[in-house]
């Protein structure tokens, strides 16, 4: 498919060229769905459908684009720039930003000052907080305290976590700093110091002698993905050329130490892959330059698995990679030989020098088990198989960070549906719903009234888009029909407390809307 692609046509000719598709799509294999992407610096963010035309467009006041997330709301969720003067490295944002369909904005936060700043990447939550990147920096007197051997200003990075407030901002609610989990072997003096190979858990701060763009950008982490089943992140780390596995289930506190949490080690790393040079364990170093560190979500296939980006720069052939971390019988990271597995990973995608950007990129594993695939340096995206084929692919022909694939039964294309866009005109059946109690404790009752008597489809996901319960109403008497909900999946776990959505489909209409989950 590498050959079709389609360059913009001006508008101009558009009328003398309506046959031809923006997109190439293999009916057969590929995932139907929507395509979200904002270009680099761009203040405008697309969703295209599976022919390639653009379906919905947000405006926005101000630049962004790393990134970009439909929340099944429908809202999106961004990193952009702030007006604040702040540090300005490579993809420095310093803002979040909430807009709803029409691009209100929902909320804002702000994390920008002189000596801090969010960057790169951000992971909405299942709770509906938001895990963001952010540089601190440190002095040269505070680098040669910690053991750096060529002190200088330095950027170590942290994550936040925001918690929308209702009243249009957010506050921080956990926090992890790389500066609080260090080691070096150059200076017994300092509290730090200890054999690298006997700390895989903690980084060197000596790795890094060039420091990036902006002054004293040091790890560059630039992706960040939450795993809920096991309450973990992982992080991707440009210049170390490896991917990190935290523990998020800690306190602040503990996440500035080495005790508590599900794991009993605070903030130390749990996990890291792609570079076992850096902590002087034997074995294989596999990436150079890596980016979108991404755990695979329950339901698609590889499930647990974390994909990475491998931009392979030196050898200009960019690798889609994923690895199943080594773990004990309990689910704890294991070392073999002094080095985290695998010692190779179980899939990848390349096509030799075909596929290649020498930085940014990112991955996606689809429901299908197909994996979605941003080149990002080009602005090509497309879909393979698992067996490398191409099965769908669209060029933008200009920088895309960050792409991703929404599913057409996804909550957040609902307006889509609901506008009658994928039918190609209006739905003729009027279909509104009534929620009570909501907010709820125990049960709630979603009353469903159509046009006619017919089968319904309920579905109600959690804020991921994870699917948590579906019900099927069939047929009946009447064009008022009732489910209830007890705040449990279909396998009987109770599940926590927090906002749930919910979509209600008949035979010609679809709507959808927000539930509050209360335990009592």
């Amino acid at each position: 498919m590498r050959t079709q692609r389609y360059v913009p046509i001006p508008i101009i000719l558009v009328s003398l060229f309506l046959s031809l598709p923006l997109a190439s799509h293999a009916q057969s294999s590929a995932y139907e769905g929507y395509t979200l992407f904002n270009p680099n610096n761009s203040r405008t963010t697309y969703l295209v459908d599976m022919a390639g035309s653009t379906v919905h467009t947000w405006n926005h006041s101000r630049n962004g684009g790393y990134s970009v997330y439909l929340l099944p709301s429908g809202h999106l969720l961004r990193p952009c720039a702030t007006s604040i003067p702040a540090l300005r490295g490579a993809a420095s944002a310093g803002r979040i930003e909430e807009v709803d369909w029409d691009g209100n904005l929902v909320w804002s936060f702000d994390y920008a000052g002189s000596t801090y700043v969010t960057h790169h990447d951000l992971e909405p939550m299942p709770n509906g907080n938001v895990l963001l990147i952010a540089w601190e920096v440190k002095s040269a007197a505070e680098a040669t305290a910690m053991g750096r051997s060529s002190a200088r200003t330095i950027w170590p990075d942290h994550i936040i976590e925001v918690q929308p407030d209702g009243a249009g901002g957010a506050s921080i609610v956990w926090e992890w700093h790389a500066w609080d989990h260090l080691v070096q072997d150059t200076d017994p003096s300092k509290p730090n110091y200890g054999v690298i190979s006997d700390h895989p858990e903690r980084i060197d701060v000596n790795l890094g002698s060039n420091l990036g763009p902006g002054g004293g950008d040091w790890l560059h982490i630039n992706g960040i993905s939450y795993n809920p089943e096991k309450d973990q992140i992982v992080i991707s780390s440009h210049f170390m050329n490896e991917i990190y596995v935290i523990d998020h289930s800690t306190t602040t506190a503990q996440a500035a130490g080495s005790t508590g949490g599900n794991a009993g080690k605070g903030g130390d790393l749990l996990y890291r892959w792609g570079q076992p040079s850096n902590y002087d364990a034997p074995g294989t170093d596999l990436f150079d330059v890596v980016h979108c560190s991404y755990w695979i979500p329950q339901g698609c296939p590889g499930a647990g698995h974390i994909l990475a980006f491998n931009n392979n720069s030196r050898s200009r052939a960019s690798v889609v990679t994923e690895i199943v971390p080594s773990v004990d019988q309990d689910g704890a990271y294991v070392l073999d030989n002094g080095a985290f597995g695998p010692a190779a990973p179980v899939w990848t995608y390349q096509n030799g020098s075909t596929f290649y950007s020498n930085h940014l990129g990112g991955n996606q594993r689809l429901p299908n088990g197909n994996t979605f695939i941003t080149e990002a340096t080009s602005g090509y995206l497309f879909e393979v198989d698992a067996q490398g084929n191409q099965v769908w692919d669209y060029n933008w022909h200009a920088e895309i960070a960050r792409a991703l694939r929404y599913g057409r039964d996804y909550p957040g294309v609902a307006s889509l549906v609901s506008t009658g866009i994928e039918a190609g005109g209006a739905y003729p059946e009027v279909l509104s719903v009534s929620t009570y109690p909501n907010p709820f404790q125990s049960r709630i009752t979603l009353e469903i009234t159509t046009a006619y008597q017919c089968t319904v489809e309920v579905v109600i996901y959690n804020m991921l888009g994870r699917q948590i319960r579906r019900f099927e109403i069939d047929a009946g008497d009447s064009a008022v029909q009732q489910v209830t909900w007890n705040g449990r999946d279909a396998d009987g776990i109770q599940q926590p407390s927090g906002i749930y959505l919910y979509t209600v489909r008949s035979p010609n209409a679809q709507t959808a809307g927000r539930i509050v989950y209360a335990q009592p």
